[in-house]
């Protein structure tokens, strides 16, 4: 599989879905500032953002990386008021192999509402549409409304890393969700 970049853009019928910008660091910082409680109990990367650079120097490394193809980092934008979410992307890139994994996080506020699973929906379609076999969602066994995303979108449980991470001081497993492409549904979606 050749390696390409994914668009800058995708829409959703609720959502866009928007490469980072530099324009978008003081909101997305905002965002983990106000929910960090929330997010940090499964997100490891929440204790080292502790001020809007710390937020740009991670918009800069994403836009590095999806350059080199090893990461397409979106923000998640609402269709009617253009309001930002929280984010989703591509990472763990095996081209060779043809599989890739599904990261995502969103603000507690928006939380239960499909948002994310729309944007599940629109990267899977545009990942398989490229020519990817596999795509996965890995995420804590605690983190229960992290695991209904996949499990909303057809996606198997394959298996649990017991004991792989530390959360919260304590040992705790990792679900590891897959779909194939032979498993996908195609449904609309535009890119540009």
């Amino acid at each position: 599989m050749e390696k390409t970049h994914l668009p800058d853009q995708i829409e959703g019928s609720r959502i866009w879905l928007k490469r980072h910008s530099l324009a978008l660091t003081d909101q997305m910082f905002q965002y983990v500032d106000q929910d960090r409680e929330r997010l940090r109990v499964f997100l490891p990367w929440v204790d080292a953002t502790q001020t809007p650079a710390d937020e740009a120097d991670y918009i800069k490394m994403t836009q590095e990386r999806w350059e080199n193809h090893t990461l397409f980092d979106y923000g998640i934008f609402r269709k009617s008021d253009s309001l930002y979410l929280g984010n989703c992307g591509v990472h763990t890139i095996e081209w060779r192999h043809h599989r890739c994994e599904i990261g995502y996080w969103i603000l507690g506020a928006f939380e239960g509402q499909g948002f994310m699973s729309e944007a599940v929906r629109l990267l899977e379609k545009v990942l398989f549409d490229m020519g990817f076999n596999r795509v996965e969602i890995h995420c804590s066994s605690t983190n229960q409304r992290s695991a209904n995303v996949p499990r909303s979108n057809g996606y198997t449980l394959e298996g649990i890393h017991k004991q792989d991470a530390i959360e919260n001081g304590h040992y705790r497993d990792t679900l590891v969700f897959a779909k194939l492409k032979s498993e996908y549904k195609a449904g609309p979606v535009s890119t540009t």
